[in-house]
């Protein structure tokens, strides 16, 4: 071969070789956007605080590889009743009402087919008569992606709409997202992630079991009562001439009062200026003080001189004390009773 043999020129000196590789060049970087596009978007779906920003997600970011005129993206149950629609360009109002009513029924019946990947066309449209009302500005074709879960039961689904044909690698590359978001449908469903996500494992575990010890101990915390009953005195009709001395009173304690007695408590109270010791004999559980008050009987235990009060209508429990979590509810105790009628 001769020196002028084009074959043996140097790469860069063939003529279109250089326009040749720009060509190349700008079809892999379109691919390269594409799956670039794609891998976002699912690092993106990981991140979502809840169904509605997973929705914005896909129908206003697909558009950057994957062209159309408009999106249609719905959630749904395992049996493919559908819960949310949402659609590119549409903010949801009484206004858009019948757009998002179309799209809810055109996920009923995308549904109802059990179609996996499919084209749709305008002869699959005009033969179902769910579709009558089908938008006039928007094309009758599209492209449908079935969200399914690992399960394999439908999630949801995702129409785009245009005019053009769908390449292949698009359609493989919307069956890979259809399935990350359907994992995170399934995700915020379980709380794993998003605003309402739970805490996994032992943490869960932990919380919970300190929550219990806490409320427990709070129970063991006494908070100070001071608090007027009725009273009187437990002597019986044929015993009202026995002399006066050291003698029993029966009270009935409201729940919103001294909820901590038990047997053995000392009680001190004041009447007609006179300072008195008891101690409690006997009293209901705290439990059915919630409901009626607690019977409770105490014995007169030291009094300056020496004799109980001649009568009692009341008597100033001072010393008394409840759990801090009664405390804390004797407020909505007392109306709960007050509607009720125990009070």
């Amino acid at each position: 071969m001769s020196q002028d043999d084009p074959q043996d020129q140097p790469a860069e000196e063939h003529p279109g070789i250089n326009a040749a590789y720009e060509r190349s060049q700008k079809h892999e970087n379109v691919g390269m956007r594409a799956l670039a596009g794609l891998f976002l978007l699912e690092h993106e779906f990981r991140r979502v605080p809840g169904q509605p920003h997973l929705a914005r997600l896909v129908v206003n970011r697909l558009n950057r590889f994957a062209p159309f005129d408009c999106a249609v993206f719905w959630t749904s149950s395992r049996r493919g009743k559908v819960y949310d629609v949402t659609i590119s360009g549409v903010i949801k109002s009484k206004d858009t009402k019948p757009i998002l009513s179309w799209g809810r029924n055109l996920g009923t019946w995308l549904n109802k087919t059990g179609y996996g990947n499919t084209q749709i066309t305008p002869v699959m449209v005009d033969s179902e008569n769910s579709m009558a009302n089908w938008p006039e500005n928007l094309p009758k074709s599209g492209l449908y992606v079935p969200l399914r879960g690992q399960d394999g039961k439908l999630r949801g689904g995702l129409v785009l709409l245009r005019a053009m044909p769908w390449a292949q690698p698009i359609r493989i590359m919307l069956d890979q997202l259809a399935e990350a978001a359907a994992y995170t449908v399934d995700a915020l469903e379980a709380g794993v992630h998003g605003r309402n996500a739970k805490r996994g494992g032992l943490g869960k575990h932990l919380t919970g079991f300190a929550a219990i010890t806490l409320l427990a101990l709070s129970f063991f915390i006494p908070v100070p009562v001071n608090v007027e009953v009725p009273a009187r005195l437990a002597v019986s009709a044929s015993q009202a001439n026995v002399p006066r001395g050291p003698a029993q009173i029966d009270m009935r304690v409201p729940p919103q009062g001294a909820m901590a007695l038990r047997p053995g408590s000392r009680l001190t109270t004041k009447f007609q200026n006179t300072e008195y010791e008891l101690e409690v004999e006997h009293i209901t559980p705290w439990l059915a003080g919630l409901f009626a008050d607690r019977q409770l009987r105490a014995r007169f235990i030291a009094a300056p001189d020496g004799l109980a009060p001649p009568a009692l209508t009341s008597i100033t429990i001072e010393n008394a004390s409840m759990p801090l979590p009664l405390y804390l509810l004797r407020g909505p105790i007392a109306v709960m009773r007050g509607l009720m009628g125990l009070e």
